[in-house]
C-alpha cells in the first residue's frame, strides 16, 4: 500500500496540477493547462483608465467558459475537470 507522500507523487505524474488546476485537463488534447477562464472582477472606470481594481481575487466557477490555450477547445469549466 502507498504512503500519502507516494500517492501524491504518483497523482502529479498522471496530473501535474496540484493548485488552482488541480483535477483539471482538456477533454479534447489532454493538456493540463494552461486555460483561458473568462472570470468576473469588479474595477472602477474612469474617462482616462481603470484605477483601482478590487483586490478579491477573480471569481468564476464551474460554468465559467474556459478555452484550452493548446488546442482551442472551449467549453465550461466543469467540463475540463478529469474523469
Amino acid at each position: 500500500m502507498e504512503n500519502a507522500d507516494e500517492s501524491r507523487i504518483t497523482e502529479e505524474k498522471v496530473n501535474p496540477n496540484v493548485n488552482c488546476l488541480e483535477g483539471k485537463q482538456c477533454p479534447k488534447c489532454g493538456s493540463y493547462g494552461p486555460f483561458e477562464i473568462i472570470v468576473l472582477m469588479r474595477a472602477m472606470l474612469y474617462d482616462d483608465g481603470i484605477g483601482d481594481a478590487d483586490e478579491d481575487t477573480p471569481e468564476y466557477d464551474e460554468d465559467a467558459p474556459t478555452t484550452c490555450y493548446v488546442c482551442r477547445f472551449q467549453g465550461k469549466l466543469g467540463a475540463f475537470d478529469v474523469r
